[in-house]
C-alpha cells in the first residue's frame, strides 16, 4: 500500500534511455512505435537517446541523426506523451557511452566536432554548455571507469536484459564517489520497453527542464514495476 500511494504521489513516469531505428542500428524499433509502446506502459514521457558517433555521421548527414527523435516526437503528440531530445555519446577510440541531458541540436552539432576525443573536451563541452553527462552501464564488459570528477553521475539501473551492466557496481560506485545514479530501460525493441526511468510529480516541457529535474533530484528511480 505504501508503493501505491508513492505511485499516486509522483504520477509521471519518465524513461531516460532508449533507442530507435534507423538511427540506432542496434534498434528494432522506430521512433512511432516507441513512443506508441510507451504510451500503453503509463509513460509520461521518454528522452530519446540514439547513438551519437563517429560511425554513423561517416555514413548520414548531422540531420539525420534526428530522425528518431522527429518520428517520436510527431506520435508523441499524438499519444500525450512528451518526447525529448537527448544522446548516447560514444568518442573514438572508446568503448565507453555517456548519456547526454539538456541538449539541443546547436550542441550537438558542436559535440559532433569533438568525437575524436579526448574525453577531458567532451566533458568540457558540455560544462559550458550546461549539459549533464552521465556514463551509461559504466561496469559492462568492455568499459572503462571514468574519473569521478569528470562526471555528473552514472547509470545505477540499466535494464537491458542483454548485458550484463553490473548494476550493483554502478550504484557502489556512484555511491563511494558521490555521484548521483539514475534508471533507464535501454530499449532497442518493444520487449524491452518500460523497464526503468523516473518517476516524478512535475513534467519537464522540454530536454533543459529534464536537466533541471534531475538535478533537483526531486523524482523517484524505477525499474520493474517498482520505486526504488
Amino acid at each position: 500500500m505504501v508503493l501505491f500511494e508513492r505511485v499516486i504521489e509522483m504520477s509521471y513516469k519518465i524513461e531516460l534511455h532508449c533507442h530507435t531505428n534507423p538511427v540506432s542500428g542496434c534498434s528494432n524499433i522506430n521512433g512511432r512505435d516507441l513512443v506508441r509502446c510507451y504510451a500503453k506502459a503509463g509513460y509520461s514521457a521518454v528522452q530519446v537517446t540514439d547513438h551519437f558517433t563517429s560511425a554513423f555521421f561517416a555514413e548520414h548527414e548531422f540531420e539525420d541523426y534526428f530522425y528518431g527523435y522527429h518520428a517520436a516526437r510527431i506520435e508523441g503528440e499524438k499519444s500525450g506523451v512528451k518526447v525529448y531530445l537527448g544522446a548516447e555519446l560514444r568518442y573514438d577510440g572508446c568503448a565507453n557511452d555517456y548519456l547526454l541531458f539538456g541538449v539541443d541540436e546547436n550542441f550537438l552539432r558542436g559535440a559532433k566536432e569533438l568525437l575524436k576525443g579526448p574525453y577531458s573536451e567532451i566533458f568540457a563541452y558540455c560544462r559550458k554548455n550546461g549539459v549533464l553527462i552521465y556514463q551509461a552501464h559504466p561496469f559492462r564488459d568492455g568499459m572503462q571507469e571514468t574519473p569521478a570528477e569528470m562526471l555528473d553521475g552514472v547509470e545505477g539501473y540499466n535494464m537491458h536484459p542483454g548485458h550484463r551492466s553490473r548494476n550493483e557496481k554502478a550504484i557502489a560506485y556512484a555511491k563511494e564517489h558521490g555521484l548521483n545514479y539514475l534508471s533507464g530501460s535501454d530499449a532497442h525493441s518493444k520487449e524491452m520497453v518500460g523497464r526503468g526511468g523516473i518517476i516524478a510529480d512535475s513534467l519537464p516541457e522540454d530536454s533543459a527542464g529534464l536537466r533541471d529535474l534531475i538535478l533537483s533530484g526531486k523524482y523517484e528511480l524505477y525499474h520493474e514495476g517498482e520505486l526504488l
